[in-house]
C-alpha cells in the first residue's frame, strides 16, 4: 500500500469533498457544482466538455479508453450534522456521500494531470441527476461513453452489512436493484363520520390493499429471490368526523429480474383493482419504471478485486454474497459497456446514521483510499483490454 500517494489523495479529496459539502443542489441543474468542478479541473490543466448537464474530461493520449464516474447530486434534505462546512444551502444536503465521489475524482484528475495514465487513456465523469432524475441516460445520450471499453464507479457510507469501515465490496452479477415505483388511490364518495352507510368509504379499502400487499409479497414471488416491497406513503382524510372521497398510496418495489419487476407491476394493480371492486369504489393505479437491475460483469468485476488487494491489501477487500436492494443508476452504463460498480464503507467511529439521514456523515479518512481504487481499477482493467 502506497500510504504517502493515498495520504496526498485523501488530503485533495478533502478539501474538493467539503467545499462541495457546503453547495449541495438536487437534480439535473446544478450550477454552482458544475462550475467547482470546471474550476478545479481547469487549476490542474485539464480542459473539461460540457455532457448531459454535467462533465467530461479525457486524460492521456493513446489505449484503451476507460472512464470513472462520480455523481455530483445531492438530496432534498435539511442538514443536521453541525459540521462547521454545513450545508449553505437550506433543505438541501449531500446524504448520501456524492460530495465524496465527487471529491475523490476530482483528486484522481488532479493525479492523472500530474501523472497521466500510462498505455490507456482516462475519461472521468461527472455527472448530475442521479437520485431518481434519470442523469445517467442524459449524460450517455451526450455521448459520454463514445469510445469507451469499460467504466469505473463506486459508492461511500454503509451500504452492506457484510462490510466494515474502510472495506471495499464487490460483487459480480446483479449487485443493486431495480428500483420501480407504485401510486394511485381508491376513490368513494365522502360523508358525516356518524353515517358511513351514506358514503362510499376509500379508508377500509386501503387498509385491505395495504395488507393483501403484505400477502402477495410472502406468497407470489419465489421466495428464494431477493424482492421487497414497501408502502411508504398513505393520505386520506382531513378531520376526525369527516370520510373522505379519496385514500392515496405510494410504494417503491426492489428486484433483481425482468421477471419479478413484471409479476410485480401485474400483481400489484390487480390487487388495487380487485379491492376497489370488492367496495364499490373507483381506483387509480400508476406504476413508473425506476432504475434497471445493476449488473457488474464478472470479468471486470474479477479484475477490479484483483487491483483493490494489491492496492490496500486483502484484509481490506471482500467478495459480498447479498446485493444491496438499493437503486443506482449507474446500471445504464453498465448496460452499454462493461464495468465494475464497487462498495466502500465509510462509517464514522460510532456513527449509526445511514445514507440519506440528516445526520449521514463520511470518515474522510478513507477518501484517498477511494480515488486510489478507483484509479487503481481503471488500470487494471485498461491492461486487461490490451
Amino acid at each position: 500500500m502506497d500510504f504517502e500517494g493515498m495520504n496526498a489523495l485523501t488530503a485533495r479529496a478533502t478539501v474538493h469533498r467539503r467545499a462541495l459539502h457546503r453547495i449541495p443542489e438536487t437534480g439535473l441543474e446544478l450550477p454552482e457544482t458544475v462550475r467547482y468542478v470546471r474550476t478545479a479541473l481547469e487549476a490542474a490543466g485539464i480542459a473539461p466538455r460540457d455532457c448531459g448537464g454535467g462533465l467530461l474530461a479525457d486524460i492521456g493520449d493513446a489505449g484503451p479508453l476507460v472512464a470513472i464516474r462520480a455523481d455530483m447530486d445531492a438530496l432534498a434534505v435539511t442538514e443536521a450534522t453541525g459540521l462547521p462546512f454545513s450545508s449553505a444551502h437550506p433543505g438541501a444536503m449531500h446524504a448520501c456521500g456524492h460530495d465524496a465521489h465527487t471529491g475523490a475524482l476530482l483528486a484522481c484528475a488532479e493525479r492523472y494531470a500530474a501523472s497521466p495514465p500510462e498505455g490507456f487513456r482516462v475519461r472521468l465523469l461527472f455527472q448530475p441527476g442521479e437520485e431518481g432524475y434519470f442523469g445517467a441516460r442524459g449524460m450517455i445520450a451526450d455521448g459520454c461513453l463514445d469510445g469507451v471499453e469499460a467504466i469505473v464507479g463506486s459508492h461511500v457510507g454503509h451500504l452492506s452489512d457484510e462490510l466494515s469501515p474502510g472495506q471495499a465490496g464487490f460483487l459480480p452479477g446483479p449487485m443493486m436493484a431495480a428500483s420501480d415505483l407504485f401510486s394511485g388511490a381508491f376513490v368513494g364518495s365522502g360523508g358525516h363520520g356518524s353515517a358511513p352507510h351514506q358514503a362510499l368509504d376509500p379508508i377500509p379499502a386501503l387498509a385491505e390493499f395495504v395488507l393483501a400487499l403484505q400477502s402477495f409479497r410472502s406468497r407470489a414471488p419465489d421466495q428464494r429471490e431477493p424482492f421487497v416491497l414497501s408502502v411508504c406513503e398513505l393520505s386520506a382524510g382531513s378531520a376526525y368526523n369527516i370520510i373522505p372521497c379519496e385514500a392515496g398510496f405510494g410504494g417503491t418495489v426492489r428486484s433483481l429480474s425482468p421477471t419479478l419487476r413484471a409479476m410485480a407491476k401485474d400483481g400489484i394493480a390487480r390487487a388495487c383493482a380487485g379491492v376497489a371492486a370488492a367496495h364499490g369504489l373507483r381506483h387509480r393505479f400508476d406504476w413508473v419504471d425506476g432504475y434497471p437491475p445493476l449488473v457488474n460483469d464478472a470479468w471486470a468485476s474479477s479484475l477490479a478485486m484483483d487491483a483493490t488487494i494489491r492496492a490496500i491489501g486483502a484484509e481490506h477487500v471482500r467478495e459480498l454474497t447479498a446485493p444491496s436492494m438499493g437503486g443506482e443508476d449507474f446500471a445504464y452504463y453498465l448496460a452499454k459497456v462493461p464495468g465494475c460498480f464497487w462498495f466502500l464503507d465509510t462509517q464514522p467511529p460510532g456513527s449509526a446514521y445511514p445514507n440519506h439521514h440528516p445526520r449521514f456523515d463520511i470518515d474522510e479518512r478513507f477518501l484517498g483510499r477511494l480515488a486510489m481504487v478507483d484509479m487503481a481499477i481503471a488500470a487494471s482493467i485498461a491492461n486487461g483490454l490490451r
